[in-house]
């Protein structure tokens, strides 16, 4: 599986990095255990952090949507973005709420009652399929931007492209995402079919660790939950392209 990255986007991005797991012959049908214990933690931590601070990843999620501003891609919610305004309406934070947050934490002199729906959330955010419930729990946790792609027969590169005014990414001759880091994606989705996957976490330099520690638990986290092999990989500003050796 092999990924490749237009050095046009490094040069007017500096500091973009993108961490890069790749899993191969992964069983995605049905309920995985230690995924569906992963969306469950994730959740959880993520219901306690919003009720605190319900703007606690907006300024990484302008930090996203300002580099797609940067390569004239604005205007196209971010999957990180989507990710989180669809968990904020379902968990009932409201617009109002996110307005009146303050930066500072709130000192408590007892602990505010949290009832056991809050405090589990495990219904939180829907199950779709084992991989694509860890890649959404991920960007919930780091608050990083995370996309995967089905490899299909694992021959056929996967490549983020500049072609006019368009930042597009595509798996041969199809498209997988029209417009870069977008939540909306055609080709290359990931369902309960897919076995070989390439997952792409995008960052820059001010949140370069988070991307760091993102690839790795998730790595971490897919090799014991399909008992598969898993490879990482890094790109940035000297190294364009990624070819795995599993």
């Amino acid at each position: 599986m092999k990924v490749t990255i237009d050095d046009q986007l490094f040069d007017t991005i500096p500091g973009l990095c993108v961490g890069v797991v790749a899993l191969r012959a992964a069983d995605n049908r049905g309920l995985n255990m230690e995924a569906e214990a992963f969306r469950r933690r994730c959740c959880t931590e993520t219901n306690l952090l919003l009720k605190m601070n319900p703007a606690m990843a907006d300024a990484e999620v302008k930090r996203y949507q300002d580099a797609m501003d940067h390569v004239g891609q604005g205007g196209h919610m971010t999957a990180l973005e989507a990710t989180f305004k669809e968990y904020k309406k379902d968990l009932g934070i409201s617009e109002k709420e996110e307005a009146a947050a303050s930066t500072d934490l709130e000192i408590l002199s007892m602990p505010k009652k949290a009832n056991l729906d809050e405090l589990a959330g495990s219904d939180v955010l829907p199950r779709t399929n084992p991989i694509m419930d860890m890649l959404k729990s991920g960007m919930l946790k780091f608050h990083v931007d995370i996309h995967g792609y089905d490899m299909g027969d694992r021959q056929t590169p996967l490549a983020i492209v500049k072609t006019g005014d368009t930042i597009q990414v595509t798996l041969g001759d199809q498209v997988c995402t029209s417009h870069w880091l977008s939540e909306k994606g055609t080709a290359g989705q990931i369902t309960e079919k897919s076995e070989d996957v390439l997952i792409l976490i995008t960052g820059f330099a001010p949140n370069r660790k988070k991307v760091t520690a993102a690839r790795n638990e998730l790595a971490r986290r897919m090799k014991s939950a399909f008992d598969r092999a898993v490879e990482v990989g890094w790109m940035e500003a000297n190294t364009h392209e990624f070819t795995t050796d599993i």
